[in-house]
């Protein structure tokens, strides 16, 4: 049985992976998801892998450094401060320039479970970039659910549907019976087919939950 998405990576050792992770993907393969599978292989040979995945980052362009900040933040730490040198490596991220390497930073601290560092995340809440927006809701939602439900009917009417339909997923995990008048809303009078379909799926998962 495979291990991963690419069965031709499976047995390659962490020094043929490294090569790997230097080349351009497969013609026609998604780049983030091929060096996010090359980066968690990587991770999976423990500390050594981990250190090399680190030295990568220097020289990683905006896919490669996605997928080693993914690697990095895969599995939730033991307790909040259990790794304090990555917890600062990834914060370090919030004020990167690239939207896309902002957003894994934010959605790596939630993977972590690093509840620290919510004030600077929510003051990117009004960044320009939907994805980075849209990390925000989900951190919220994940590390600190009894202040989300706000946030998240706030952005249901954010200008780009990026973001509308995370708030309007994020509102399906967050058991808020009082989110589906709203998200009703979305399915009536929202112009996008991806946010109504989000709000309809939502909707489905609060009917099970008790009143």
């Amino acid at each position: 049985m495979s291990l991963s998405f690419y069965p031709e990576l499976d047995n390659l050792n962490l020094e043929d992976l490294v090569q790997r992770f230097h080349l351009p993907p497969p013609e026609g393969e998604d780049a983030g998801t091929y060096y996010q599978e090359i980066a968690h292989l990587i991770k999976s040979h423990g500390q050594a892998g981990k250190d090399l995945l680190i030295k990568e980052i220097q020289n990683a362009n905006t896919p490669q450094l996605q997928a080693i900040l993914f690697a990095l933040t895969e599995t939730p730490l033991a307790h909040p401060f259990a790794e304090p040198d990555l917890f600062r490596l990834v914060v370090s991220y919030l004020k990167d320039e690239r939207p896309l390497i902002v957003m894994e930073a934010i959605d790596g601290l939630s993977r972590l479970g690093c509840i620290g560092p919510k004030k600077d995340i929510l003051e990117l809440l009004e960044h320009p970039s939907p994805y980075v927006r849209s990390s925000v809701l989900r951190f919220m939602r994940r590390l600190y659910p009894e202040e989300a439900f706000p946030l998240l009917i706030e952005k249901i009417y954010d200008p780009d549907y990026i973001v509308r339909e995370s708030a309007a997923d994020e509102l399906g995990e967050l058991d808020d019976i009082q989110a589906i008048p709203y998200l009703q809303q979305l399915v009536i009078n929202d112009e996008h087919p991806d946010v109504r379909q989000a709000a309809k799926t939502s909707i489905n998962l609060l009917k099970y939950v008790p009143a």
